[in-house]
């Protein structure tokens, strides 16, 4: 695809912004400062992204935002069910792919986790389970934490969300409403708790087996129309760089 892309623009990207090239970051800054960069660049306020209904629509405009900042996002449904989404380094043309597969609270968290390894300049893949992580290099698991880390703490900034856990009777009906007010997973909500101190590792590991079960379990919708699900595949980014060629 960067191949294509690369003849499709003559080898320049053509958005007004370049994420890659104008954000510079660095492990030693913190995962604060990074997080408040990224923010800054991309110009949406928590107060934004909390107005956001659903997450078909934050995921839309996550999208659309990185994309203007000249990422390129493309989607497919992974035959490797355990991959939630990867992402190709390219100083003109960084790509991130998401699986459709995946619900879309997922892919709004691997939009994220993946815009870190572009910004370290690096390629990387996101899956459902984090055990994958302890087969790594010391480096590269160094890497995919933080990944991590900074994906949530951006989602899910930490002093809001302590304030909203302020009188919360931590149960599985507060994590929901959490999740939605961020527009996240439950999994997003139930890590933060777990790096906290709130909930034992125990409870984490139960849940998310628990969900990710469950999310296997509920009815798929019909494939669609061929030609609405390849606009969602490609993006308008890409089709109106296509047409306009």
């Amino acid at each position: 695809m960067q191949i294509k892309l690369n003849e499709l623009c003559e080898g320049k990207n053509p958005a007004v912004r370049n994420i890659i090239d104008e954000l510079v970051i660095a492990p030693n800054q913190g995962i604060n400062q990074i997080v408040n960069k990224i923010r800054d660049y991309l110009g949406i306020t928590l107060r934004e992204q909390i107005s956001w209904k659903n997450p078909d629509e934050a995921l839309n405009n996550w999208r659309d935002v990185l994309e203007k900042c000249g990422i390129f996002i493309f989607k497919d449904a992974f035959k490797e069910r355990g991959i939630s989404g990867f992402c190709l380094y390219d100083v003109e043309f960084p790509i991130i792919y998401l699986n459709n597969s995946m619900p879309k609270t997922r892919q709004i968290f691997t939009l994220f986790h993946e815009l870190v390894h572009l910004l370290f300049k690096t390629g990387g893949v996101d899956k459902i389970f984090d055990d994958y992580i302890d087969t790594l290099t010391k480096e590269d698991r160094k890497i995919e934490v933080f990944c991590n880390q900074v994906a949530g703490e951006f989602l899910v900034p930490e002093n809001d969300f302590y304030k909203q856990l302020s009188g919360l009777c931590m149960d599985e009906k507060s994590i929901s409403a959490l999740a939605n007010r961020y527009t996240v997973s439950r999994e997003v909500i139930l890590r933060k708790l777990l790096d906290k101190g709130m909930v034992s590792q125990k409870y984490y590991l139960e849940k998310t087996a628990e969900w990710i079960e469950e999310a296997k379990t509920k009815p798929k919708g019909g494939g669609g129309d061929y030609y609405t699900t390849k606009v969602v595949y490609l993006g308008h980014n890409y089709l109106d760089i296509v047409f306009s060629n």
